[in-house]
């Protein structure tokens, strides 16, 4: 019984210092992502991406020196995704909750930690095309002003009650999307908890909807991914194979 009332004290004490979201505070956030998707065109222009596949070349720096790298990506949002680099250097694919890697030809299951990475990276990647945050299951709160790449940003976290907080930083004058973080854990690295960054630049012009060309990736202020998009285009329905185990 000591247990059982202990709980409830424990309950009773996080109801009364939890602070409720500030309906003036959640409004706000809305309204940021409002504009943010005027600014890239739209709802019905972005929503042709639900389904889309492009194309990345840039540096890899996760080894220290930069590797270069071509790459050909696929998404189905919310949760199918597949990245292949060329030369049959590695082939990584989620699709729900199945996930497999493949590296020089040899291919296996994700790990349970390797999973819950990738679904949290796909997630914070969904999140970002911003249309979805129209669902009440995200909780929006404003995070303040700062800057990125020196010029006044907003920031607004996104929460989801199965997934990890992302912020996400807006350009105030524009409203695009310019940054987003999150806390990530590099399997590679014993599951190192790491601050992501994802800075987006170079806005152009695809079928009406206006998307990000180009993508930096720091990990805890170091740079990790610096890349390029193209061929990017939206797709109807996604062959069968294209998330099915390589």
């Amino acid at each position: 019984m000591r247990c059982y009332f202990s709980f409830l004290a424990v309950g009773f004490l996080a109801l009364q210092f939890t602070t409720p979201l500030r309906a003036d505070d959640a409004d706000g956030a809305r309204a940021v992502i409002d504009k943010a998707i005027k600014a890239m065109g739209g709802e019905e222009k972005l929503g042709k991406f639900k389904n889309h596949t492009w194309k990345n070349k840039g540096t890899w720096y996760g080894m220290g020196d930069g590797v270069p790298y071509t790459a050909s990506y696929a998404v189905a949002w919310p949760d199918k995704f597949r990245f292949e680099v060329e030369g049959g250097f590695m082939t990584v694919v989620l699709d729900g909750d199945k996930g497999w890697m493949q590296a020089m030809g040899d291919t296996r299951e994700m790990s349970k930690e390797e999973l819950a990475q990738q679904k949290e990276e796909v997630y914070s990647s969904h999140v970002t095309t911003l249309t979805p945050l129209k669902d009440k299951a995200f909780m929006l709160s404003l995070t303040g002003e700062t800057k990125v790449d020196d010029k006044p940003a907003v920031g607004v976290k996104v929460s989801h009650k199965d997934h990890q907080d992302v912020i996400l930083y807006f350009d105030k004058d524009s409203g695009l999307l310019v940054k987003s973080e999150r806390k990530a854990k590099v399997p590679e690295e014993g599951n190192k908890e790491v601050t992501q960054e994802n800075l987006y630049t170079d806005y152009q012009d695809v079928e009406g909807a206006k998307l990000p060309m180009k993508m930096t990736i720091l990990r805890d202020g170091k740079k990790y991914v610096e890349g390029e998009n193209f061929e990017i285009k939206p797709v109807e329905k996604h062959d069968d194979k294209t998330f099915a185990k390589p």
